[in-house]
């Protein structure tokens, strides 16, 4: 089994804040090119169903990936950006390690482990539907990132917008790591 992850394409955001959860950030015109490059890259794979965050931007990743390889996307909530009472500040006024700040911490944001803890529950769900069959999750930096170190033990590159990688589940242990995109 393999297990695609792709982070949604480059988004419209002109005043450079944290949308998080936030409606009203659909992909920029660079973004919607990002999610063709990852069309072509998916094309040839024989992805079985697509899952993705209900956030806009990743719905309409979802949405032109789906189109193309003939898939409806299933939105889920495990899939979500991170949870935080910094969505909606600038960049510019966040802090350098989220997951510590006190704001963030005693204001509801969630940790790394609640993160971890809710993608690894649902990637587990599909080792157990099928060993066999191929698979695409559209997700957020944040989410992603967390699950992939922790699973992989190891440090990787930050997967940029647009971005895509593969965890390839066919042998025991440790999954194999491919950056795609």
């Amino acid at each position: 089994m393999k297990v695609y992850f792709a982070r949604h394409g480059q988004y419209v955001n002109p005043n450079s804040i944290e949308p998080c959860r936030l409606p009203g950030f659909p992909l920029s015109e660079n973004g919607i090119q990002q999610v063709e490059l990852q069309v072509e890259k998916l094309a040839d794979q024989k992805i079985r169903a697509i899952y993705t965050s209900p956030i806009e931007r990743c719905l309409q990743t979802a949405t032109i990936i789906g189109k193309n390889l003939q898939l409806f996307p299933n939105q889920k909530q495990e899939l979500i950006e991170l949870e935080t009472p910094f969505q909606g500040y600038k960049y510019d006024d966040m802090p350098d390690d989220l997951y510590i700040d006190p704001i963030h911490v005693n204001g509801g944001g969630e940790t790394r482990k609640e993160i971890f803890t809710r993608m690894n529950k649902f990637i587990d769900t599909l080792k157990l539907t099928s060993k066999n069959s191929n698979y695409l999750i559209i997700s957020h930096g944040d989410p992603m990132m967390i699950f992939l170190r922790k699973i992989l033990h190891n440090e990787i590159r930050y997967i940029p917008m647009g971005g895509l990688v593969m965890l390839d589940y066919s042998q025991k242990g440790i999954p194999k790591y491919q950056e795609i995109i």
